[in-house]
């Protein structure tokens, strides 16, 4: 990502200043750049305020990039402290609007006739972040709108601030252990892919058209319709929406909607989302929600979504059937297959751990089971394993935990756990069903083939390194379970491999004999060695379609 130097030092400077000012001198000191001395002598009472409303207020002041990364670090509960995450929870996303002549504006960023385009467009925005503001139009045809329009200059402001940003990380990182174990380059890395995304209002407009092609046909739910000849990457035009907030009890009531009806749909159609469609919204807030006068749900602000690949999805799926079945030595591996990082010292106690969660599922009458209890205690095994994951983890857990807090103030019997079976019934159907199973067997024999394909390969590799003394042994300490577990896997799988191979070869080099006796011109012996290699290989098959899928 390029960015102006001469604008990062200045920057900096500013920066350091603020720093300075909320007592972080010692931070200061291990930063790569300095400023000037002077920019240092402010600061306010530091013993009158604890540090971590320090940490909040020193990132207000820092402006948007800095507002939004602690945003993004509040939905790691398990990795910072309980304090500091509450603290971080504070920030808000409030900025003064720009000043700006909106019809020159769009005019040149068009490069349209608005008057042609436009019947009339608001001067002032009725709504403003860091990133864009919003204003109300109304189309030549009569069609309400909304033009969502990014700051001037935000391009560069936000380059900058991620170019000091990874500096900072990596400074820190060096100088102190926590933050080490807190992966904060990892965390900043993450948070800049993802807010890179929001600031390309064409990304916006293509999440939009993807999220109402996966709920085309689906009568619960409104998404805005998107004008593609009158948006760019600066710019995004979509229909207005006429609703309501989606948490004002009152209008729901007056307009005598059912509240559990409303409840229900709405953590269905977002259970659709992740669980059917891969493709989830990231800050389902009730800011980003909307109920529409005919009951309709209405999701708004695209910018930030979750997105699911099919390994994901099939991790996800292992997950939701592990903890429907109160599988914990299961879920332990899915978990470690999902996280980036894992330290676990103690496989045993991290596996306890989870059938510590699903006993008190059992134990917590349906009422009283909330994800904030769940969670809770994830986080906690989360934080004491070290455990970091992928980007849609995070929006995923926000986004059910707001999903369910939006639920239970409107309907404080709901039970989300019982929303969630549903769906982990029709993942199971499906991966049973005979198109599933067949898919998943092809795919095991197509990498069966290849493994025993490149065995004679490998197996030359290894002999070479054999003879160039080059061959070297990297080894950690595992459970004695676990050592024998992958060692008896694995020799299983060679000495099954190298029987097939050998039988094969055998049962080729009687062909080529002519041995007698001969059955359809092939000789008998023959087919009892290429009948015994595929017996083998069908073996082989059956048996890890029935272990767990977890190489």
């Amino acid at each position: 990502m390029m960015y102006n130097p001469t604008k990062k030092l200045q920057r900096s400077s500013q920066i350091l200043s603020i720093l300075a000012k909320y007592g972080f001198k010692d931070a200061i000191a291990r930063l790569p750049w300095k400023g000037p001395r002077a920019s240092l002598e402010r600061n306010i009472d530091v013993d009158k305020i604890s540090v971590y409303t320090r940490i909040r207020m020193a990132l207000e002041e820092l402006g948007p990039a800095f507002i939004k990364l602690g945003q993004s670090a509040s939905t790691r509960e398990g990795l910072l402290p309980k304090d500091l995450v509450e603290e971080l929870k504070k920030l808000e996303d409030n900025v003064p609007p720009f000043e700006v002549d909106i019809q020159e504006y769009l005019a040149e960023e068009l490069g349209l006739d608005i008057t042609e385009q436009f019947e009339t467009i608001a001067s002032e925005p009725f709504a403003a972040a860091s990133i864009a503001q919003v204003y109300r139009a109304t189309l030549k045809d009569g069609t309400n709108v909304v033009l969502k329009v990014r700051r001037p200059g935000i391009d560069e402001v936000m380059r900058v601030d991620l170019a000091l940003m990874r500096d900072i990380a990596k400074i820190l990182t060096m100088y102190n252990d926590a933050l080490e174990n807190l992966n904060l380059s990892l965390i900043v890395e993450s948070f800049a892919m993802t807010l890179q995304e929001e600031m390309s209002l064409v990304i916006e407009r293509h999440n939009i058209e993807r999220f109402a092609k996966n709920f085309k046909g689906n009568k619960l739910i409104k998404v805005p319709n998107v004008y593609p000849d009158m948006s760019s990457d600066r710019v995004l035009c979509m229909e207005y929406l006429d609703g309501f907030k989606v948490t004002d009890a009152v209008e729901i009531k007056r307009r005598g909607m059912d509240v559990e009806t409303l409840v229900k749909n709405g953590i269905n159609l977002y259970l659709e989302q992740v669980i059917i469609h891969g493709f989830f919204h990231g800050d389902p807030h009730p800011g980003n929600m909307m109920v529409m006068p005919d009951g309709r749900i209405a999701f708004l602000d695209f910018g930030n979504m979750g997105k699911l690949l099919g390994i994901d999805r099939r991790q996800l799926e292992e997950f939701i059937q592990s903890a429907i079945s109160e599988d914990a030595v299961r879920l332990a591996d899915v978990i470690e297959d999902v996280a980036v990082v894992s330290h676990i010292p103690d496989r045993n106690q991290f596996e306890r751990s989870l059938y510590e969660i699903f006993d008190m599922i059992d134990n917590v009458s349906l009422g009283d089971l909330s994800l904030d209890l769940l969670f809770n205690k994830l986080w906690k095994i989360i934080g004491d394993n070290r455990l970091y994951f992928p980007e849609y983890i995070y929006q995923l857990m926000r986004g059910i935990s707001l999903m369910e807090g939006i639920g239970r103030q409107l309907y404080p019997d709901l039970n989300i756990m019982e929303s969630i079976k549903p769906f982990a019934r029709r993942i199971m159907m499906e991966r049973l069903s005979p198109e599933a199973i067949f898919k998943k067997g092809k795919h095991k024999i197509e990498s069966f083939a290849r493994d025993v394909e490149k065995l004679p390969e490998d197996m030359r590799a290894l002999v070479r390194l054999f003879r160039t003394g080059n061959f070297t042994l990297n080894h950690r300490l595992i459970s004695a379970r676990s050592f024998n577990a992958i060692l008896r896997k694995g020799v299983n799988r060679i000495v099954i491999g190298i029987m097939f191979m050998s039988l094969n070869l055998l049962g080729g080099m009687v062909i080529v004999a002519r041995i007698e006796p001969q059955w359809w011109g092939i000789p008998v012996f023959a087919w009892i060695c290429l009948g015994s290699a595929w017996v083998f290989a069908v073996y082989l098959f059956i048996a890890m379609i029935r272990a767990k899928d977890n190489d």
